[in-house]
């Protein structure tokens, strides 16, 4: 991360990454450091910023190659962090997936014991939901998650109550006390991955924060045309120096730390229309607020139905279908959802046995990426033998261009996938061979 300082006589000093974002050019000011750096982007702003700097008002500006610099002041003088600006998307998935990972082993340790089985099945699943959605960004499947076209009505009273539930028991295990009290259907026009990103940050931080016997509070209140929630604990502040780098990208005082929660958290705000403020005290606590502008009540504005599951609402599928995948949890879910719907599922891990088989199969399903042979040329010698007649293939990267002979698929399932998805898609890809054979003859 790269630091710029100015020293008492108003000149500059700069760490070995930031001369490194200067191109190894000295420059004999902060200001003229920060223009080189931010280009016409810090025109009518850059002066500003570091006047308020000096009074002791932090100031943050962006520059339109992706470089966040935070001006703020210390015991030392003024001084300039250097940043990129969160859109490292590796690293937001791996803090995002932990999240959820997090939540699904402690519902599923509490389910395993007997103790709110069903709350916990639900639990694990919105986890679930959410670290399909990180793992899709990672993959390249999903588009720029703050894409305004898919933004909905979310109902953000159920989210803050899922996530004071599904922190449970890590609060439990530290023995802090996490309350509620959430004004129920209050609704944003946003993407559900991004509202439950902050969510979940600014409460499992908090979680975290306080000490045993400690509380957080969890509130959320309309305030004219815009919705405020409140995340509040009793744990030991901040300083005034870690406040002002509390959104800084990496910047973390946990020894276990990402340092991207709180980055994330503002990047989504702004992104949804928002603000963030942050009000600590060294112990006495810390307090977030976000506000959001507000779409209307559940009775005036119902949000679409996501469907808790397409065994249950998908047509009958009676087909005869081979599943081909050397992952034994994949395989036995996607042949039990099959079974569920009427097929009449063979469920196989290798190509050897695939090609064992006897008797046609309507669908062939099968992972591009065998140990010991590629899918698309399994599909190709299946087809050649007669026993598959229409093919998907699984793949958690892009389907290459050039496949096997005979080996392209009628469709392709990108990993991972719900399966409501398997089954629109299998819906989608029988349609057309119907309708290809009707016009055969």
């Amino acid at each position: 991360m790269g630091l710029l300082r100015e020293d008492a006589q108003g000149g500059v000093s700069a760490n070995a990454r930031a001369k490194e974002l200067l191109s190894g050019v000295d420059h004999p000011t902060l200001g003229m450091a920060l223009a080189a750096l931010l280009g016409s982007a810090a025109t009518g702003e850059l002066e500003p910023a570091l006047a308020r700097a000096r009074t002791g008002i932090p100031s943050e500006l962006v520059s339109p190659s992706g470089l966040r610099v935070l001006i703020s002041r210390d015991a030392e003088g003024v001084n300039a962090v250097l940043a990129p600006v969160v859109s490292d998307v590796g690293a937001q998935v791996s803090h995002e997936l932990a999240n959820a990972l997090g939540a699904i082993a402690g519902w599923a340790r509490l389910a395993r014991q007997g103790q709110r089985v069903e709350e916990a099945l639900r639990l694990i699943e919105m986890s679930a939901d959410s670290a399909w959605s990180a793992a899709r960004r990672l993959l390249g499947e999903a588009r720029l998650r703050h894409n305004k076209s898919e933004h909905e009505s979310v109902e953000l009273s159920a989210f803050v109550d899922e996530a004071a539930k599904l922190l449970g028991p890590k609060a439990l295990g530290k023995g802090v006390e996490v309350r509620t009290a959430i004004e129920p259907a209050l609704r944003v026009r946003a993407d559900r991955g991004s509202v439950w990103s902050i969510i979940w940050n600014l409460s499992a931080n908090a979680v975290e924060a306080v000490p045993r016997g400690g509380a957080v509070e969890l509130r959320l209140v309309p305030n004219a045309d815009s919705v405020v929630l409140t995340v509040e604990d009793d744990g030991p502040g901040m300083s005034q120096e870690q406040q002002q780098r509390a959104f800084e990208p990496y910047f973390t005082t946990k020894p276990t730390g990402t340092g991207l929660g709180l980055a994330v958290v503002k990047q989504a705000v702004a992104e949804l229309g928002g603000r963030i403020e942050l009000k600590s005290e060294p112990g006495l606590g810390t307090r977030f607020t976000v506000v959001l502008p507000r779409v209307g009540t559940l009775s005036q504005r119902p949000a679409p139905t996501k469907r808790s599951s397409g065994v249950f609402y998908a047509e009958p599928l009676y087909e005869r279908v081979l599943v081909v995948d050397d992952d034994l949890g994949l395989r036995e879910m996607v042949s039990t959802a099959l079974s569920m719907r009427g097929a009449e599922v063979v469920a196989v891990g290798t190509a050897e046995e695939a090609l064992a088989q006897r008797g046609r199969f309507g669908v062939v399903i099968i992972d591009l990426l065998l140990g010991e042979m590629r899918g698309d040329a399994l599909l190709a010698a299946l087809r050649q033998s007669g026993l598959a007649r229409v093919g998907l293939l699984m793949t958690g990267a892009e389907i290459p261009d050039a496949l096997a002979p005979g080996g392209t698929p009628e469709a392709a399932l990108r990993k991972p996938f719900e399966l409501e998805e398997l089954f629109d898609t299998l819906a989608d890809v029988l349609k057309r061979a119907a309708e290809r054979r009707s016009a055969a003859g």
